[in-house]
């Protein structure tokens, strides 16, 4: 089974990440791959620069990676009680390719840490799941 497991955030000592990558460790033989959201840093979406390049590379390398896997692992970062940034903008884009929907129907397990007191609820709230 291939298990791609993403950390929504681009922090360089994520806690997600850890979180990610020692759930993805629980799944006995499983093809692990963990993704590091700066290799997917690219402008932030624009309608205009959308219209005007389309969509970046990174984006569409980003949807191939999801659809090699069977199973996806996310784990959001909380910023403000919402998605970071960096993975906002990697869902901004990937929703753009053409005829996709972003996770194309994959299992997935979504979860979230923070160390604040809500510990990564807003977060959840935010993506409609609790």
């Amino acid at each position: 089974m291939k298990v791609l497991a993403i950390a929504g955030s681009n922090s360089d000592t994520s806690i997600n990440k850890m979180l990610v990558s020692y759930a993805a460790s629980l799944i006995p033989n499983a093809e692990v791959e963990i993704v590091d959201m700066n290799a997917f840093e690219m402008p932030i979406y624009k309608h205009q620069r959308e219209v005007e390049s389309g969509v970046p590379q990174e984006a569409k390398d980003f949807a191939s990676k999801i659809d090699g896997a069977d199973v996806l692992l996310v784990s959001l970062a909380e910023h403000n009680g919402t998605y970071s940034s960096a993975f906002k903008n990697v869902f901004d884009w990937t929703s753009r390719i053409k005829d996709r929907a972003v996770w194309n129907e994959k299992p997935m397990l979504l979860m979230a840490t923070a160390p604040g007191a809500r510990g990564g609820l807003g977060v959840l709230e935010a993506s409609g799941k609790r």
